[in-house]
């Protein structure tokens, strides 16, 4: 049946019409080159006229809203939370772990702060509200008194940035909103002696372990750089001994993307000598599953090296400190250990070559080591 338009004189908005009494109201917009026409009828409402006037104005948004929802793409004034849909869909990592817990911690941090908003009206100020929040408060038991600056700082950067420059890529949007990130104080450890340190701890792990690949390798791994997460959750799909290479997967490292690195020589050699049918290289030795912190172990070489601070992230700063003192440059040890800050490194680390970065640390290592 047609619309008669000629009842609705009044001009309410842009859009809506209404007629003479503010009963009956015409809604008529086009979006995505489609034109989009309703009549909503208020007679049996016992609204006054603002009301009314009120509620057909949702009625246009909630109708709009609506179909941008049911387009194949977004817009600028799609919600935050449609953007991430396709993201995530679309551009997110294939991991499928990976992909789960980027969308958890959406929905945990931005999805009812910020997804409702829409994209082009998204600002500094709003995402400088939710990290103060999150400073005071977090949604696990650890972040029960907020989170830590490093979460903060992880969370922003690899779960909400990459959303909002889809919005950029997309056309969405012209540019960026800032995002701060809070600064991390803390207090840079300082290795007296690095180099020599470094010696004595790969020829203690080579002679303590030479009949125990399992922990050899375990330590090696430390000693060329790898944080303790990264070994413990490593599996043997992750290993290519043919092309001297390993992958650390973007769910098990700091950056939260897939790094693949040079494999040592002497790494090869104590894991082609492991026999085990898990699926991880380092299952623990009585539960099978995820081997905790070596404490026993790292015991020994504490007392064997006469190293007293040495735990298993202590490894990457004498490996630092060490790589320092010969020259290393900082953008080929931040590379080699897993960085990609660009706060701090300058354009190198915008496509940071893990791979060739470990392989030049890792010859540093064996010229320090060899001596």
């Amino acid at each position: 049946m047609a619309v008669n338009r000629q009842q609705f004189t009044k001009v309410v908005d842009s859009g809506i019409k209404a007629d003479k009494d503010f009963n009956k109201f015409y809604i008529n917009f086009k979006l995505d080159g489609k034109i989009t026409q309703r009549t909503i009828d208020y007679s049996a409402k016992s609204w006054d006229k603002r009301t009314k006037i009120m509620q057909i104005k949702k009625e246009l948004q909630s109708l709009k809203d609506k179909l941008i929802d049911q387009s194949p793409n977004f817009r600028d004034t799609s919600p935050l939370n449609i953007v991430a849909e396709f993201y995530f869909e679309n551009a997110c990592s294939s991991n499928l772990k990976w992909k789960k817990d980027k969308i958890r911690l959406y929905n945990v941090y931005f999805s009812k702060s910020l997804g409702k908003k829409r994209i082009r009206d998204i600002r500094t100020s709003h995402i400088d509200v939710i990290r103060k929040q999150m400073e005071t408060k977090g949604f696990t038991k650890q972040t029960e008194n907020g989170c830590s600056p490093r979460t903060i700082k992880l969370i922003l950067i690899t779960i909400l940035k990459p959303i909002l420059q889809y919005a950029v890529d997309n056309k969405a949007i012209d540019s960026l909103p800032i995002i701060g990130v809070p600064k991390q104080n803390r207090k840079k450890k300082v290795v007296s002696d690095a180099k020599n340190k470094l010696s004595i701890l790969y020829k203690t792990i080579m002679t303590l372990y030479k009949d125990d690949s399992f922990y050899k390798a375990i330590f090696l791994f430390a000693l060329f750089g790898r944080r303790f997460n990264e070994i413990a959750t490593l599996e043997w799909q992750d290993i290519d001994i043919l092309n001297n290479t390993y992958t650390i997967k973007a769910n098990n490292n700091k950056i939260k993307e897939e790094q693949t690195y040079e494999l040592p020589g002497q790494i090869a050699h104590a894991l082609q000598d492991l026999k085990t049918d898990s699926i991880l290289v380092f299952p623990s030795p009585m539960t099978g599953r995820k081997i905790s912190t070596p404490k026993r172990q790292l015991t020994k070489l504490r007392q064997a090296t006469g190293i007293k601070e040495l735990t298993m992230h202590y490894f990457r700063h004498i490996l630092v400190s060490a790589m320092g003192e010969i020259g290393v440059a900082g953008t080929v040890l931040s590379a080699s250990l897993g960085h990609t800050n660009l706060a701090t490194v300058n354009d190198f680390y915008l496509s940071a070559n893990h791979t060739k970065s470990s392989k030049i640390a890792n010859m540093a290592i064996e010229s320090i080591t060899s001596q």
